[in-house]
């Protein structure tokens, strides 16, 4: 006959508690706690160094209710490369509109993305990183086909936006390159920038980025 003491059987049932709520929760929450966790470690030890045992132990799970919501560690980075696709999408659509000059939008996106990249640095290289573009038979996470879709979504809305017609791809590739690159200069040369121009990083970038515009309506 197997006994237990009183904290044993109080640690059963909280245990047992805990299970029942987690299965009643909608897997969409499971899977933002997870990632949630996996994002302040990834920031903190960086991706390579992070396991999904570290992330079972962080998010409160066990390691095999890791892969009940997620394949292995690269599903759940793609899934985090959906959540900053979403997240800047929603910062460009909120800064900008018809009813504002090409210059003033464009000005706009730019310090969307600076905002971005001061606020979520590691979402800042996702979105220069490779991406999955073949969905027909290679295997794949849903995540990525997602984050694919919500990159088209926002160079569509910015084509419509600048009312872009011939060579549209290039002049949106153009877009984001530019921009990407001027903010990523800007962040590793600082005391560079000071000590030849006498500007904070804040004004010389805000220079940059009016310069940027007027090479680009060329």
């Amino acid at each position: 006959m197997q006994c237990r003491n009183k904290e044993g059987f109080s640690r059963l049932y909280f245990g047992e508690i805990i299970m029942a709520r987690r299965i009643k929760e909608d897997p969409t929450i499971h899977r933002k706690r997870i990632s949630e966790a996996a994002e302040k470690l990834f920031v903190s030890q960086g991706i390579e160094k992070t396991t999904v045992s570290k992330i079972a132990e962080s998010a409160g799970y066990s390691k095999a209710t890791i892969y009940v919501y997620f394949e292995n560690k690269e599903d759940i980075i793609s899934y985090l490369v959906l959540h900053s696709m979403e997240l800047i999408k929603k910062e460009i659509i909120s800064s900008t509109s018809d009813s504002l000059s090409n210059e003033d939008n464009f000005i706009n996106i730019c310090n969307s993305v600076l905002k971005y990249q001061k606020k979520y640095p590691m979402y800042f290289e996702f979105l220069q990183d490779t991406i999955n573009v073949d969905f027909s038979e290679s295997k794949y996470y849903q995540s990525e086909a997602d984050a694919y879709k919500t990159g088209e979504e926002i160079n569509t809305y910015l084509i419509n936006l600048f009312k872009l017609k011939d060579d549209a791809f290039a002049k949106i590739f153009t877009l984001w390159a530019s921009i990407c690159g001027v903010i990523q200069m800007t962040d590793k040369k600082t005391e560079y920038i000071k000590k030849q121009t006498g500007l904070t990083e804040e004004a010389f970038i805000q220079k940059e980025f009016k310069q940027l515009y007027n090479l680009i309506k060329a």
